[in-house]
């Protein structure tokens, strides 16, 4: 290496006698062993297998003399266990099955769940409104992490595809700690099941080696270069989702999610707290926000704040509505974001179909021929192609200039939507996604 180097430099031309090239030499670089064994084509112990009969079934994690029973007969898990993907393997009683690695819509749509989940369909279109990208670790650099809220983990589906997306950003981790890493926020008081859990564990993490499996997490935590907090009133849910980002796939995403159960509000308080112990303001810290809970408006001013400049704001709804609450509040903030699709989840034609939500004025009382757009810089008027209860009920496809208008006058305001095309209406809810504009003060 050192002769082809001189020889390049004779070729090339030094421009000083005195200077020199030295080969560069990598630092130190810390590796371990896996923590988790990627071979998915052999089921091991605790995989989760789908079985292929008139209705497909995921098994409960593969345990040695354990079975999991089917309409006909049961199937012993000894005889799964060491097995390859794709295999025949017969039954107690009954024909032999097919047995395969649940893919993730497999895995979203056949895990127990307490509350409904966002499909895989659904979680793909709104990863892809986020336009997240990652870079993996290099040597000795120190990124910028990229953390991502998620308010309202429900079942954990979006959480497992936001951490599918970002799990190139992180190191291989070190053993993931047998105990729960839920975290509840200040503030809130744990229930009487909550607290028993919570003893057996730390009985449990006063062995050595638990104690030191959760030193390493701890540390291998703090070095990541993404990270979900995903955030859940309900203790219930949080637990579920847990078990479930878990048992996908051996655990492989799980290190980039963590887990609470508080209000948003408590948890952002509680992060501003910690982050500003130190400094006098607040940096924002957060890339991403995906709010998916009733009365998502109100939290918006709650979190603006954490937002860093050219971030996003997402937020999930029922109702086309709700969505133009959020554009009311955000007006009402002299909109420090700019509206950058509004979006139709569902099934069917109407599913991805872009929505514009916009505040309109009204210059001469009930006549909708003469509402004016509040943002400035937009042609036309609202309500030459409708009737004035069209206008009210839809509104018109266009896309929100970023230019800020502070001129907003709420009682002269109504709020107008339609969707881009003239099909029925169907689906599961909207999708608003908002990008910051503006720098912190």
């Amino acid at each position: 290496m050192a002769r082809l180097l001189r020889s390049l430099q004779r070729f090339l031309g030094s421009p000083s006698p005195e200077v020199s090239i030295t080969p560069l030499r990598p630092g130190p670089r810390v590796t371990r062993p896996r923590s988790i064994n990627t071979d998915f084509s052999i089921f091991q112990e605790g995989d989760r297998v789908v079985l292929h009969t008139k209705q497909p079934t995921l098994t409960k994690p593969l345990k040695k003399g354990g079975k999991t029973n089917l309409r006909r007969g049961n199937l012993e898990h000894d005889r799964v266990i060491g097995s390859r993907a794709w295999d025949a393997v017969q039954t107690h009683k009954g024909p032999e099955l097919r047995l395969s690695l649940p893919t993730l819509e497999e895995y979203v749509t056949l895990t127990p769940r307490h509350v409904t989940p966002i499909y895989s369909h659904d979680a793909n279109l709104i990863v892809s409104l986020l336009d997240i990208h990652v870079n993996p670790p290099a040597d000795g650099e120190k990124q910028v992490p990229i953390e991502i809220l998620e308010s309202g983990t429900g079942h954990g589906s979006l959480t497992l595809h936001l951490a599918r997306a970002l799990h190139a950003a992180n190191t291989n981790p070190p053993p993931r700690p047998s105990a729960s890493q839920i975290e509840y926020v200040t503030g809130r008081n744990r229930g009487p099941e909550e607290s028993e859990a919570s003893e057996t564990s730390q009985e449990v993490s006063t062995e050595n080696n638990q104690i030191q499996a959760q030193e390493d997490w701890d540390a291998w935590r703090s070095e990541r270069g993404a990270i979900i907090h995903t955030v859940d009133v309900s203790s219930k849910f949080a637990k579920l989702a847990e078990q479930n980002v878990k048992g996908f796939r051996r655990g492989i995403y799980s290190g980039t999610v963590d887990f609470y159960v508080g209000a948003v509000e408590e948890w952002i308080s509680a992060q501003v707290a910690r982050r500003t112990k130190d400094s006098q303001a607040l940096k924002p810290f957060l890339s991403y926000v995906m709010l998916d809970m009733p009365s998502a408006h109100e939290r918006i001013p709650l979190v603006k704040d954490s937002i860093m400049r050219d971030g996003k704001l997402l937020v999930f709804a029922p109702s086309i509505t709700q969505i133009g609450d959020c554009v009311r509040t955000i007006h009402g903030m002299n909109r420090p974001f700019v509206l950058e699709r509004v979006v139709e989840l569902g099934t069917g034609l109407t599913s991805g179909r872009n929505w514009d939500v916009r505040l309109t004025v009204k210059k001469s009382g009930s006549d909708p021929s003469t509402w004016e757009s509040v943002t400035e810089g937009e042609e036309g008027t609202q309500g030459d192609e409708a009737s004035e209860s069209e206008a009210i009920a839809n509104v018109e496809a266009s896309v929100e200039s970023p230019t800020l208008n502070p001129a907003y006058d709420e009682k002269n305001t109504v709020m107008v939507c339609r969707p881009k095309v003239g099909l029925r209406t169907m689906g599961g809810g909207f999708i608003g996604v908002w990008r910051r504009i503006e720098d912190h003060p």
